[in-house]
């Protein structure tokens, strides 16, 4: 059969450079999560901690209490620097994909097309003066669905971008419950074998409260996120022959969520992607 074209288009310099571009501002959203986790978290955990090396000090007391809770506000702040790489990401990797797919831009599905080839340079230097890292760009689909027709092809693409992100998000979703559950617990055990006074342990919920607020919120999004992959999932799997009209409407809510998305930190990612993006791309491929 004739070959769709897909893994040469993907393959093709400015293709890479796209990948590259979306990778890099993703990875800097996620730094930025990161910063937002530890305001939120461990600025909070540490300052719990540190008031026990201290326990005198009734002014550093005080002054850590209004610290942990200055630090949940200010975690709001550095929330807008994230959307604002993510959203960027989202539209670089959408043109990838419309382009690698040769499908036409729809600009009331997708939304109004602009020229971000500026942003495209700039953020994809770093990872293609990386020639290892800029490697593992290649083959961003599977070559095997190469030989399908281009619908079918752009359909099992789009089932890559779906079925691994839902066990991802799934297991972050339990490991961060868990993390908190520990350090909540950790905080009140600290002070009960310091000998605390009913106050003095009440005064901890300070340090409780920024975690608990990152959790619900934290939990909250990774929800949206699992329910838009499962809705995604219906919309791929639902056994129908597949218009282009249809795959652009799938294209639109890979577009959303990917834009929306909570950005999981890197070393979860590198921790499960390998096997689960391997399970995506046989299923794929069945």
């Amino acid at each position: 059969m004739m070959s769709n074209g897909i893994n040469a288009r993907q393959n093709e310099e400015n293709s890479i450079a796209m990948l590259a571009a979306q990778r890099q501002l993703y990875r800097d959203a996620k730094w930025y999560n990161t910063l937002f986790t530890a305001f939120a978290v461990w600025v909070p955990f540490s300052l719990a901690v540190i008031i026990l090396i201290v326990p005198q000090n009734v002014a550093w007391q005080y002054a850590s209490y209004i610290i942990s809770i200055g630090s949940m506000v200010f975690s709001f702040v550095v929330d807008k620097w994230i959307d604002e790489k993510k959203e960027l990401a989202a539209f670089i990797q959408q043109k990838f994909d419309v382009y690698v797919y040769s499908m036409p831009w729809n600009d009331r599905v997708f939304g109004q097309n602009r020229n971000v080839n500026h942003k495209i340079v700039e953020n994809s230097r770093k990872i293609l003066s990386e020639q290892k890292e800029k490697d593992s760009l290649y083959n961003w689909y599977t070559p095997a669905i190469d030989n399908k027709n281009l619908l079918e092809g752009i359909l099992f693409c789009q089932k890559e971008n779906c079925w691994w992100d839902v066990a991802l998000r799934k297991r972050f979703r339990a490991i961060s419950i868990l993390m908190i559950i520990v350090l909540g617990m950790t905080i009140f055990m600290l002070g009960l074998l310091n000998n605390e006074s009913v106050a003095q342990l009440l005064g901890r919920f300070a340090f409780v409260v920024p975690m608990i607020s990152w959790l619900l919120n934290t939990v909250k999004q990774l929800n949206k996120d699992i329910k838009s992959l499962n809705a995604l999932d219906g919309n791929i799997n639902d056994n129908k022959d597949k218009t282009m009209d249809d795959l652009q409407d799938i294209q639109r809510m890979i577009y959303e969520h990917r834009k929306g998305c909570y950005a999981i930190p890197d070393f979860i990612y590198k921790l499960f992607k390998d096997n689960d993006e391997d399970k995506a791309h046989r299923e794929a491929c069945m």
